[in-house]
């Protein structure tokens, strides 16, 4: 019975992996920011046409600009945002980004 679950469990997590490598982001215009916060703030700032805030968060490396270029996982899928790893010169950070900027 246990090895049935944890096979079940392994081919669960195989699977998820294969489904996570496969999407990638979409050009646009879309960031990525280190937290959900600044993500909103962000979102909030490009609402109000705030250039002054997007900018303090893009050049303080709060938020990142997207290109499809970078590959990337998917870590968590919700309503409205989506939380990747993205891949880059060796390395990978985790960022939040609207739905939208990931192609599936």
């Amino acid at each position: 019975m246990k090895t049935k679950a944890w096979k079940l469990i392994v081919g669960f997590s195989i699977l998820f992996s294969a489904a996570s490598s496969s999407a990638s982001l979409n050009d646009g215009g879309y960031v990525g920011c280190v937290s959900e916060e600044y993500l909103d703030q962000f979102i909030s700032a490009a609402v109000k046409n705030d250039s002054n805030a997007m900018s303090y968060l893009m050049n303080n490396y709060r938020c990142v600009p997207l290109s499809s270029k970078f590959e990337i996982s998917v870590l968590d899928s919700g309503f409205s945002t989506t939380k990747i790893r993205v891949y880059a010169a060796g390395d990978a950070v985790e960022l939040w980004t609207v739905r939208e900027a990931v192609n599936r």
